[in-house]
């Protein structure tokens, strides 16, 4: 009998081993070329280069089968102002809804406080971003959404591609009653380009305009600039019904 373990327990042992990782570390981004593993979603990113594992989650699964997967309806911690904007996200990255919500599209913290001002149907008080950033912050560390705190932009998270045809059609109506975001503005969009100054034609300058001749030897002289001018010439993670709930509750 052949002593090297066979294709399925290999198989069985690489799965594990997975399951292992993102038990862990919850859902886990892997390269493309990642071999898939069982019981595990692969969700690529926006612009493919990367892969998200994220575990499939059983059918009515409870609270006790979601904490073993690493993966509880939404962090508890203040469970209200977190469960409203992580509505609020969806709200402003899942912007196209006849689409999947996966991966969706770059919002920002300003559409945010927009919204959420909105919400709760007053002027934006002081205490409102406090609140805001440590839901957002909850909302990243469980992979719900992806934040970026120093460029104040947010993404959907891996773990909305388990969200069912069901939870979907709730959020598109719930996506319906809240305020609408105002536009992003992100900070990577290029500047707006300038339009290109008009060439003059070859005979608009007298040849004397721009004939060395015409300037000193002393403005054409290296002598002529200081050193520090020489050099720069020389030289860029489903909604329970929780969640539905507190969405509401104000």
């Amino acid at each position: 009998m052949s002593s090297q373990p066979s294709e399925a327990v290999e198989r069985r042992v690489y799965n594990a081993l997975w399951w292992a990782k993102v038990q862990s570390a919850g859902p886990l981004e892997i390269d493309p070329d990642t071999p898939a593993v069982a019981g595990l979603t692969r969700a690529a990113s926006a612009d493919g280069s990367t892969v998200w594992l994220v575990p499939t989650l059983p059918s009515g699964a409870g609270h006790s089968v979601l904490e073993e997967l690493d993966s509880p309806p939404v962090a508890v911690e203040q469970p209200n102002e977190t469960a409203r904007v992580l509505a609020i996200c969806v709200a402003c990255c899942w912007t196209d809804r006849s689409a999947p919500a996966w991966p969706g599209s770059t919002g920002t913290l300003a559409q945010v406080r927009s919204v959420y001002a909105g919400m709760r149907g007053r002027p934006e008080q002081s205490s409102d971003l406090t609140l805001i950033i440590g839901s957002l912050r909850r909302l990243h560390a469980t992979h719900w959404i992806r934040w970026d705190e120093k460029a104040g932009e947010v993404r959907l998270g891996p773990r909305v591609i388990t969200w069912t045809a069901a939870d979907l059609s709730t959020l598109r109506d719930l996506c319906r009653h809240l305020p609408e975001p105002p536009p992003a503005v992100l900070s990577t969009e290029p500047p707006a380009a300038s339009p290109p100054d008009e060439a003059l034609p070859d005979d608009a300058l007298p040849d004397d305009a721009v004939s060395d001749d015409a300037l000193p030897d002393e403005a054409l002289s290296d002598d002529a600039l200081p050193d520090d001018a020489l050099a720069d010439a020389a030289l860029q993670d489903g909604p329970s019904d929780e969640l539905r709930g507190e969405v509401s509750d104000d």
